[in-house]
């Protein structure tokens, strides 16, 4: 008689030791770091080529980047050895030219999607993220206030002339005004014009804008912005962008957290990111990859969202809590000094851990004992406390579902 689902399931979790290392795939997509200047490349463990972009490091059991626990000859998908998924998807990013104009579909956008284009849209799953920032992070995130895309209605002509002069007068009017819903209903019609113009009259406006903007004696952030990213996606819609949405610089360790259905591109740097266990992406500028434009611009919250800066929750000399409205994950990240001995107490879900720089051992409850250094991503089983013994400084990134995060021994 077949052992039942449940059964088979309980026995496997009681024969996973509390800890053991994974195996887990790299992206190799256009925008990623060159060889060994990417962070990717460096944790990934194999042998670099100085030629290929190293775009994304994936932790967890995404059916696209699934983590693969190794034991002797044999492997096996951490979603098989579990029986189940992990509710969120870790990353890690190195950031050589912007990544697309996106957003990300709720749950019920995210299900209707994958029914109507299941190819496309590979899961029913939304997409919550946390990013946070190892170097200086580049990013545009959110819609500036229309006051402010008003202005550059009048600072940049080329903008004002792809959109016309009703739309513009329209806008900038609601802009003026008090009424909220008004704002919005602006905001998605200048931005859907914009995004959906004629590829000729996109081309045109931004190589006028380009070569205006070229000629300045001195230019500010937003028009270097413009011009880096013409050079990197020629005379793409997508260099209208930094008009619509705020300019960002995170600083190491500060993060941000971003919900469904708000624009953003992140255009420089190396990031940690937590996410729910999705890869729905919805797209419409700068990327040679699919875009649809229509859902991106139907999908949009149309709201003026600059994301807060978070700094993080210190917990003690060693480690900090990023923590985020929403179940699926939370980010510890733990620098131990060389020497000591520091434990991981458990939390309710399984985690997963990146040694992102140093090296030593790490031992759980049941005896099992391995050593880690850079690279090494650690699964450790729900409920289990484990010990870390740096032999050189650590620097540690844990993403769980929320619950006790790191403390000193």
């Amino acid at each position: 008689m077949p052992m039942p689902a449940s059964s088979s399931k309980e026995s496997k979790l009681k024969a996973l030791p509390k800890i053991c290392k994974l195996k887990c795939p790299v992206m190799n997509y256009a925008w990623g770091k060159m060889g060994s200047s990417s962070a990717v490349a460096q944790l990934s463990g194999k042998e670099i080529d100085a030629k290929e972009p190293y775009a994304e490091l994936w932790m967890g059991t995404h059916h696209k980047g699934p983590a693969i626990r190794e034991l002797g000859n044999n492997s096996e998908a951490l979603s098989e050895v579990l029986g189940e998924e992990l509710p969120y998807l870790f990353k890690v990013l190195s950031v050589a030219k912007a990544l697309s104009i996106q957003a990300h579909p709720d749950k019920k956008l995210a299900e209707k999607l994958h029914a109507e284009r299941p190819n496309i849209y590979k899961d029913p799953n939304h997409k919550p993220e946390m990013t946070c920032a190892v170097t200086k992070f580049e990013a545009m995130c959110g819609f500036r206030v229309v006051g402010e895309i008003a202005d550059y209605l009048v600072e940049y002509p080329e903008f004002g002339s792809l959109v016309g002069k009703s739309i513009s007068e329209s806008f900038s009017a609601a802009a003026k005004g008090a009424d909220e819903a008004a704002k919005k209903a602006q905001l998605q019609k200048l931005f859907t014009t914009v995004m959906e113009a004629d590829k000729k009259d996109v081309s045109a406006m931004v190589e006028e804008m380009c070569e205006r903007i070229s000629q300045k004696d001195s230019t500010d952030d937003i028009e270097k912005l413009i011009l880096r990213l013409n050079k990197q996606y020629p005379l793409d819609v997508g260099c209208f962008a930094p008009l619509f949405l705020n300019y960002l610089v995170l600083q190491p360790g500060e993060a941000m957290f971003l919900t469904a259905n708000e624009p953003h591109a992140y255009l420089d740097g190396d990031c940690i990111e937590c996410m729910a266990c999705s890869d729905n992406v919805v797209r419409a500028g700068l990327t040679p990859k699919l875009r649809d434009t229509p859902t991106l611009c139907s999908m949009l919250t149309y709201r003026a969202m600059k994301p807060d800066i978070m700094h993080g929750e210190t917990l003690d000399d060693c480690s900090t809590l990023y923590s985020c409205p929403i179940d699926e994950f939370e980010l510890t990240v733990t620098r131990i000094p060389a020497s000591k001995i520091y434990n991981l107490t458990s939390v309710k879900g399984h985690a997963l851990v990146l040694i992102y720089e140093g090296e030593g051992t790490v031992k759980a409850a049941d005896g099992t004992e391995l050593k880690c250094g850079k690279g090494s991503v650690l699964f450790v089983a729900g409920s289990s406390h484990v010990e870390f013994a740096a032999s050189s400084d650590i620097v540690a990134y844990r993403c769980a579902t929320k619950g006790v995060s790191m403390q000193a021994a």
